[in-house]
């Protein structure tokens, strides 16, 4: 279970790394990226803190929301499967907080060891929608617009 825990961590965090920026104008967009870029550093760490995550995922819609045409469709896809993820954690009985008690090995508040375990299917099934070859090209678009635009390298911290 906590193998699970750790590699939906790592992939979120890519995704949510790899996929940050903004619209508005060039200049706007760049800022917007630099700014998600800093905020969203903090969950590649070694030790991410999951309270962050529900901010991050917000500002991630924003975002999305003003993406430039070159990557909209790339942001659309990505921000989707955000969206879906969020569904099916509430559909788990779980919160994008409570990742991090998973994460620890603990349950979160207010579930049993038994309701967790009964809900790590649903939770495999959350992080399944952030996987994916369309998603990974999206992905690599974006950090190719970002860095060509805004000399902004989206893969490193």
């Amino acid at each position: 279970m906590r193998s699970i825990a750790v590699l939906s961590t790592i992939a979120l965090s890519g995704a949510l790394l790899t996929a940050c920026g903004g619209g508005g104008g060039t200049s706007a967009y760049c800022g917007e990226l630099k700014d998600a870029k800093s905020q969203f550093s903090s969950l590649n760490s070694s030790t991410p803190d999951f309270e962050k995550f529900g901010d991050a995922i917000k500002t991630f819609h924003k975002i999305s929301g003003d993406a430039p045409k070159e990557v909209a469709a790339d942001w659309k896809l990505l921000d989707g499967a955000l969206t879906k993820l969020e569904s099916d954690l509430k559909d788990a009985g779980l919160t994008l907080n409570d990742l991090g008690t998973i994460t620890a090995g603990g349950v979160p508040e207010g579930m049993t060891q038994e309701q967790l375990t009964a809900a790590l299917p649903k939770l495999q099934t959350a992080f399944s929608s952030l996987s994916g070859s369309n998603l990974e090209k999206a992905s690599k678009s974006i950090e190719t617009h970002a860095k060509k635009e805004c000399n902004i390298d989206l893969t490193s911290n």
